[in-house]
């Protein structure tokens, strides 16, 4: 950190005029440096005048404070800072040095902050402008089956219970399902999000009040979707082909109609099995692995703990057996 001193200029030391005599040696050596190193540690001096750490804390606070100025690289001028322990001087100078944002003086950071809320004001006001034109559109409609339960969710909960709520349903392995639905979402123009200081994280999210209104259409699209026969399990024949010719003729081929709408979602994880049956077909099933129940994020079931391996090897020979052919 010895590149780090030349930002810090002029500490001085001010003992107040009520410090009783015998205490200011006690203040002196507490605040005795060497190259900007505080030399003695507050156990020692506890130590050496046979005083308590609570009694030392009361004689530093009380009667003396540190002042020093540190460099501002953002607008070349040095900051005042008084400080009234070793250890709020060490994080000072540590956090300073370390990160940037607090190598900017007071004036500087707020300055940057009064910048960073106008920004955000300004974006606030085009998102919802934009909200205006997407309620408008009944962009809602342009939501996936999931998505749509998203929104009528957070119609009716705040962003900590609705992370509760899916939290539960996804399980930590597919919880970013739910933020890839609110990224959507507010593409769609129907919600804000409020990220934190470094934009990493959803952290609240608005909406425009006037969106209430439709709540009723959002839930019952969210729920006549759910009541449709929609399905995210695929169940599928692999038939033989009995007509290879040539090299590159598949093994299996044919044509399969499907009765129903199935779903496969992304970000998903899935549980697929692979069953050969009678003259050399193959049965192939693709299940959601939140369907059976919430595991860890593995590609092969012989890589899962042994509980987990047999929990899912006797969903998959079950399956096998009632198999529909």
């Amino acid at each position: 950190m010895e590149h780090n001193y030349v930002k810090i200029k002029n500490i001085q030391l001010k003992i107040f005029k009520n410090c009783p005599k015998e205490h200011e040696q006690i203040i002196k050596l507490y605040w005795q440096f060497n190259d900007f190193k505080l030399i003695n540690k507050p156990g020692e001096l506890n130590k050496k005048f046979s005083i308590s750490q609570s009694q030392l804390s009361h004689i530093i606070t009380s009667y003396s404070s540190l002042s020093f100025y540190f460099f501002c690289e953002n607008c070349n001028t040095y900051e005042k800072h008084i400080v009234k322990s070793q250890t709020g001087f060490k994080d000072l100078i540590l956090y300073k040095s370390r990160s940037y944002s607090y190598q900017k003086c007071d004036y500087c950071k707020l300055e940057e902050e009064t910048a960073s809320e106008i920004e955000k004001q300004k974006r606030i006001e085009e998102l919802t402008l934009n909200s205006y034109d997407a309620i408008a559109s009944k962009n809602w409609q342009n939501l996936s089956n999931f998505e749509k339960g998203v929104l009528s969710t957070c119609l009716k909960m705040n962003f900590n219970q609705v992370k509760t709520h899916y939290g539960k349903i996804l399980g930590q392995s597919q919880f970013i399902k739910l933020i890839h639905a609110l990224k959507n979402i507010e593409n769609q123009g129907l919600l804000i999000l409020e990220k934190d200081s470094r934009n990493d994280y959803i952290i609240n999210y608005e909406y425009l009040e006037k969106l209430l209104d439709f709540k009723d259409e959002i839930d019952f699209l969210e729920k006549s979707s759910i009541s449709n026969n929609v399905k995210n399990t695929i169940k599928l024949k692999l038939t033989i082909n009995d007509k290879q010719n040539h090299p590159n003729s598949p093994m299996f081929s044919g044509i399969v109609n499907f009765k129903e709408k199935i779903v496969i979602e992304p970000d998903v994880d899935y549980i697929f099995g692979h069953w050969q049956r009678a003259n050399n077909n193959m049965y192939l099933t693709l299940t959601p692995i939140a369907d059976v129940e919430k595991l860890p994020e593995q590609k092969r079931i012989s890589n899962l703990p042994i509980s987990l391996r047999k929990g899912i090897t006797n969903f998959l020979n079950n399956l096998g057996e009632n198999l529909d052919f």
